[in-house]
């Protein structure tokens, strides 16, 4: 056996503080990933996620509940159903969640909703809560506003004194599994209580379980990464599996993996994944406007801009960062009473005006610093004041741009640029228009 040496104790450490560091990125990374997913299914509310009050995450192959006890603490609704989760967990910073559904999961028992505060239904249908997590059903005493309890198809509900249990353990329940609670069938199940409770620990001492290791509440016997395989394969040469937690998870990875091949094959013979969306073909003249005078929002190309009144208000100045190196051969415009529209690399920029504006008065430059687009639109009704930029011909709000030239870039009323050049704006006053 190798001596211990100062050397190898700190290359031992450093190796230690490398994996350390390493567990960590991966995890961060895996939060993340949850954190983008949250966010794109919050696009109802402009992906805001501190005021987002419902969310759907179901059929998303989740494993484990995380992030949005953090993230989403004004959740009331919120749609689990279809997954692998295996544990109710991460979610007591929900004060405000009123119905959860995490039906079709791998639940095995009730716990860690203690502090849902406002939880008023809860459905849990297609689980795996057996007898033994009956005893877990009294964690929800502490919802005092639950009503509703939807339990179906797990093996609990195969128990003689199921119904009755629940109901004598849940006072403020008043549907169970889609059904009315009569006052004296309440009264009954009080009344069963003590005999069902004895009833049941009985079975489970029979059945070899410790009721009160699963009264307690636990983690999951079940380790979701490394699962090992639980078929047996029979004489016919087909694998067969119980049904149960760990069947599913491997049955789902399974089917992961082949859709994955699947699709590393269509792409290695040049197969366009058909779940993958279609581009987007590019424009080759501006799309006729709606015959109703109705205008829809339009930015193919993700392109920033800013679309505002100019500081003495008489004009609608559209300014669009397309770039320096973008040729101006590239960039079709067209103005409308009620709209601009620009054609950038054949991807269409259509926005809708706040008020009507003059387009054959209107007046087009690109900056020579930055290439940004710049186009001054004057109002057809401008404000009653004078404005001091009347008598220059040129709205304010362009200072960060070169000077407006003479005789300036005109924006026709059918087209600003129409397939044509933007002038880029010179220090020369002898530029002539477009």
């Amino acid at each position: 056996m190798g001596k211990i040496t100062p050397d190898l104790i700190r290359k031992v450490t450093r190796l230690s503080f490398v994996l350390r560091l390493y567990l960590l990125d991966t995890l961060n990374r895996f939060r993340t990933a949850r954190r983008v997913v949250t966010v794109q299914k919050a696009e109802h509310n402009e992906k805001i996620l501190a005021t987002l009050e419902e969310v759907a995450l179901h059929q998303l192959s989740i494993e484990k509940i995380e992030v949005l006890g953090r993230v989403c603490r004004q959740l009331k609704i919120l749609y689990l159903q279809n997954n692998l989760i295996q544990k109710l967990e991460n979610l007591h910073q929900l004060k405000e969640l009123q119905y959860l559904n995490i039906a079709l999961n791998n639940i095995s028992k009730f716990q860690n909703l203690q502090r849902c505060e406002s939880l008023q239904k809860l459905d849990v249908t297609l689980n795996f809560i057996g007898k033994a997590g009956l005893l877990s059903v009294s964690s929800l005493q502490y919802n005092i506003h639950l009503k509703d309890l939807h339990c179906l198809g797990n093996p609990c509900t195969e128990w003689t004194g199921y119904r009755a249990y629940v109901i004598a353990q849940l006072p403020s329940l008043q549907n169970l599994d889609g059904t009315a609670i009569k006052p004296s069938e309440r009264i009954a199940a009080q009344q069963a209580l003590p005999q069902l409770a004895q009833q049941l620990h009985q079975e489970l001492l029979a059945d070899g379980i410790d009721p009160q290791a699963h009264s307690r509440a636990e983690d999951d016997s079940l380790d979701i990464e490394n699962v090992q395989e639980n078929g047996v394969v029979g004489e016919d040469g087909q694998l067969r599996r119980p049904w149960c937690a760990a069947t599913r998870i491997l049955e789902h990875r399974e089917a992961q993996q082949q859709e994955a091949d699947a699709v590393a094959k269509r792409c290695g013979s040049g197969q366009r994944d058909p779940m993958a969306a279609a581009p987007r073909p590019k424009h080759d003249n501006f799309p006729p406007l709606p015959a109703d005078g109705s205008i829809l929002q339009c930015n193919e190309g993700h392109w920033q801009f800013s679309l505002q009144d100019s500081d003495d208000g008489s004009h609608v100045v559209l300014e669009v960062a397309v770039g320096k190196l973008l040729d101006s051969s590239l960039i079709a415009a067209d103005v409308q009473p009620l709209a601009v529209r620009l054609l950038i690399k054949g991807r269409l920029l259509q926005l809708k005006l706040p008020e009507e504006v003059r387009p054959d008065q209107s007046v087009a430059q690109r900056s020579k610093a930055s290439g940004n687009l710049s186009i001054s639109m004057p109002k057809e009704r401008p404000p009653a004041r004078s404005s001091p930029w009347a008598s220059r011909g040129s709205a304010p709000g362009l200072s960060n741009f070169c000077a407006p030239q003479k005789p300036g870039l005109a924006v026709s009323q059918t087209a600003l640029l129409h397939h044509a050049a933007v002038a880029e704006a010179q220090e020369d006053d002898d530029v002539p228009p477009l």
